[in-house]
């Protein structure tokens, strides 16, 4: 089955239909301010480390599934919230 890349997937466009309107917000102000740097970054999978200035730091992994995009954050364990996390993970990506 084909699979589509992260970059594909991760459109501006996406976020806005994945996140909500304050996380979509939240996450563009995360993006200018927080650190964001890759641990794992290819094709089809994307691990990315939010370091705030003086905050806790946050971890996004995601996946392109044959389904689409898969995500997680260490913010929440409800998988289907795309946080704001999320969002400043994927606007990195776009960058």
């Amino acid at each position: 089955m084909f699979m589509q890349t992260i970059n594909s997937l991760v459109t501006l466009q996406n976020l806005e239909d994945l996140a909500s309107r304050s996380n979509f917000r939240a996450g563009k102000a995360i993006a200018e301010d927080a650190e964001i740097s890759f641990e794992k970054k290819n094709s089809f999978n994307v691990i990315a480390k939010i370091k705030y200035s003086g905050g806790e730091g946050r971890t996004v992994q995601m996946s392109s599934t044959p389904k689409g995009l898969k995500w997680k954050c260490t913010c929440t364990n409800r998988k289907n919230i795309f946080c704001k996390h999320c969002v400043a993970a994927c606007l990195a990506i776009i960058r």
